[in-house]
């Protein structure tokens, strides 16, 4: 997967600064994405839910898109559940707008 070519495009929309996304969990995520294309849903609140965690699932998931994948989302489970949520959301709305990916708005993010 190559994932690298989408995560300024995803760090710019988000105004997210690319130096803090986390890359270990980048990595982790395209392992992941590599060894269970049709089902990769991840726990994005491991390091920051919004500055590292849901850049690099959008980065993994356009990646996916390419190869005629679809991700099924992402798990939070710590914070604030119900605002990160609503977050998460507007943020998947914004990303498939952006990108054109219209199933991006009804990801499932679960608590």
């Amino acid at each position: 997967l190559n994932c690298l070519s989408f995560k300024q495009a995803v760090c710019t929309m988000l105004k997210v600064n690319a130096g803090e996304t986390i890359e270990g969990e980048l990595t982790s995520f395209i392992s992941y994405a590599f060894t269970f294309p049709k089902s990769f849903l991840v726990l994005v609140d491991s390091y920051d839910v919004f500055n590292s965690g849901v850049p690099n699932f959008l980065i993994v998931t356009l990646a996916l898109h390419k190869l005629n994948f679809k991700a099924v989302g992402v798990r939070i489970d710590s914070g604030d559940l119900a605002y990160q949520s609503i977050e998460i959301r507007k943020t998947f709305k914004l990303a498939g707008e952006h990108f054109g990916i219209d199933y991006l708005a009804n990801f499932v993010h679960r608590g």
